[in-house]
């Protein structure tokens, strides 16, 4: 064997063994979490960045949200803080929306990684945390001063020592303090164990840096990515979303050229931002277009600075998905998880019959908390159905494009006074089509304690219509909600649930491919027989 072709596989292997190490952060994240939504749910991203801010490699585990809003999350930390005065020992943390990820729930957490006294890496991860005040799970502030506390850029510990101050502040402003404490906690514990490993890692290779494998890294990311770029056609490409907005209905529009060696989007003519908090920052924005187009043309190439820059998205201010602070911004997902629809629509023209039909979309975040003498917050998500692929069909109740999973109805009622009387596939949901669409989902829940709660609707989307199919496919089913004595809830609101009743959750399907009648005989007798359709 050459040397050249020694140190090839030598690099792909420390590359693979990165990426491992940021695995082995985000399980470490899994196993220390307090709340159910980042322990069971999977609501997180861990990563590994160089000296220069650069994200070199990402767990596998984690979502687009938290993943690529984290990517670009240190250049915006190191442009409030001077890098020279970071120490060994030092973690940082902030939940600024337009810093980290999209909303003041949560936190960035980044650890410096020092080799013989040289600053030569970060550990950067993310997570949910349950509650930050204000009026909690809500799209119904008209400011971000009254979603919770924002914690600008500081220091969690300083010299080894965890500041305890912050934490109190940050605790003192949670309806859930032991678990905001932990979460926060199991961040930092979680960088911890990266640096560890990293630390094993050069010395097992020894390595004192990581600098001639990041230029590695990023060179053959950037040839790849380049090299699927110039398999597309050129050209621009337009698509249109409608979504059901708060009080009325909001549009998303988009714009993608694709070029020789990258792809542009912009996202003007979009609806303005409004005064209620389904508001998406830019860098949320970014983080779900630039994912849409990267599942479609590279699914395969590692996340890193280099793979997502030949992806470029903009937006002028004060739009819907460009936000500005103070817009409050609690349901930003509402907007951002339909992203990747819309920059598919835009690809399905570039590549007719090779995209999938239109998804679900934002996770339905089911957030009940107590109305009576027992007070409680519990949090969920309800998944509906991904869209039919050109040659199989959709996934049924699978959180694309975010990625997350739902908390078990046994963990979600032993967490609190909730109990889940229904949680099944809904047959006919999905598109039909050659393909069908994923299936929604129908949950009925209610409480224990016999009193009245307290319903978030922030992020009940797709009510109006469902998503799209493609290729001649029909749409998926559209959501709804209503309260067991007959009461439809038609908007984003907070709603008092009586004592004794129930609400009942049905999630939109995923959009079919192809047209109906070119179905296989065999795969429609499947889905009479396994009841996902009540019609053969």
């Amino acid at each position: 064997m050459v040397k050249k072709d020694s140190d090839l596989i030598n690099s792909n292997i420390i590359w693979n063994s990165l990426i491992s190490v940021c695995e082995e952060q985000a399980n470490s994240l899994l196993k220390a979490a307090f709340g159910p939504i980042v322990r069971e749910a999977g609501d997180l991203s861990a990563g590994v960045f160089d000296s220069n801010y650069n994200m070199i490699a990402q767990a596998i585990t984690g979502t687009p949200g938290h993943v690529n809003t984290m990517a670009k999350s240190l250049n915006e930390i190191f442009s409030k803080l001077d890098v020279s005065s970071i120490r060994d020992g030092d973690v940082l943390i902030t939940n600024d929306p337009w810093i980290g990820a999209g909303h003041l729930f949560d936190f960035i957490v980044v650890t410096p990684v020092f080799k013989n006294d040289q600053l030569i890496n970060f550990f950067a991860s993310t997570c949910h945390i349950t509650d930050v005040g204000g009026l909690g799970w809500s799209a119904e502030a008209k400011s971000v001063l009254e979603e919770g506390t924002l914690i600008p850029v500081s220091f969690l510990r300083r010299n080894f020592q965890i500041q305890e101050e912050l934490l109190s502040i940050i605790c003192a402003n949670s309806r859930v303090p032991k678990e905001a404490r932990g979460d926060i906690l199991s961040l930092m514990s979680c960088n911890d164990s990266g640096v560890e490993r990293l630390n094993n890692l050069l010395n097992k290779f020894k390595l004192t840096n990581l600098d001639r494998i990041t230029k590695f890294i990023f060179k053959q990311s950037k040839s790849a990515v380049e090299t699927s770029i110039k398999s597309l056609p050129t050209g621009t490409y337009l698509n249109t979303l409608k979504l059901d907005g708060f009080d009325k209905p909001i549009v998303l529009k988009a714009t993608l050229k694709i070029k020789e060696k990258s792809i542009s989007v912009d996202l003007s003519g979009s609806s303005p931002a409004i005064n209620r908090g389904i508001n998406c920052p830019l860098n949320y924005t970014i983080a779900y277009a630039s994912y849409g187009i990267k599942a479609a043309i590279c699914p395969d190439i590692p996340n890193n600075a280099a793979s997502l820059a030949a992806i470029q998205i903009k937006a002028p201010p004060g739009l819907i998905v460009s936000a500005e602070n103070p817009s409050p911004v609690t349901a930003r997902h509402v907007v951002g998880q339909a992203l990747p629809d819309l920059v598919l629509g835009c690809l399905s023209k570039a590549l007719p019959g090779k995209i999938l039909a239109e998804s679900a979309g934002a996770l339905w975040t089911i957030s009940i908390s107590g109305a009576g003498d027992k007070r409680f917050n519990s949090l969920n998500v309800a998944l509906g159905g991904m869209g039919a692929r050109p040659e199989s069909d959709g996934l049924s109740t699978t959180a694309f494009p975010s990625g997350v999973g739902a908390v078990s109805i046994e963990v979600a009622e032993a967490a609190a006074p909730v109990i889940y009387h229904k949680k099944e596939f809904l047959s006919d949901s999905g598109g039909t089509g050659k393909f069908r669409g994923g299936l929604g989902q129908e949950i009925i829940i209610g409480t224990s304690t016999n009193e009245p709660f307290i319903l978030s609707a922030a992020a009940f989307e797709r009510t109006k219509q469902g998503p799209a199919g493609r290729n001649g496919g029909s749409r998926g089913g559209k959501g709804e909600v209503s309260v067991s004595d007959g009461t439809k809830i038609k908007d984003k609101g907070n709603y008092l649930i009586q004592k004794g009743q129930t609400i009942r959750l049905v999630t939109p399907g995923g959009g079919g491919f192809g047209q109906a009648r070119l179905r296989n005989k065999v795969l429609r007798g499947d889905d009479f027989k396994n009841g996902l359709t009540t019609k053969n």
